[in-house]
């Protein structure tokens, strides 16, 4: 009856360690960020075979912070913004 109320009791606190909300938000992220990583990469190849476009500038600018405001964005795309011009200058 002692191995049987430790297991229950070790179960019971490895449950509530590991199992939080966070966890499942990250695998679930985990699992569609390079799905959402897609569309941006296309806007910042587009942008990268002209870069005199102010539209597809702002397409990309558009793209990376759409991403980064989607709970499953991350920081990925930052040297690429960072290194983005003043779309209206050009």
């Amino acid at each position: 009856m002692k191995k049987l109320m430790c297991i229950a009791v070790f179960g019971m606190a490895l449950g509530f360690t590991s199992c939080s909300e966070d966890d499942v938000v990250d695998f679930a992220c985990d699992t569609v960020r390079d799905g959402l990583r897609a569309p941006v990469q296309a806007a910042i190849d587009a942008y990268n075979e002209d870069t005199s476009s102010s539209t597809l500038c702002d397409a990309a600018r558009d793209a990376i912070e759409t991403y980064k405001s989607n709970e499953c964005g991350d920081a990925h795309f930052d040297q690429v913004l960072a290194g983005l011009p003043d779309c209206s200058t050009l």
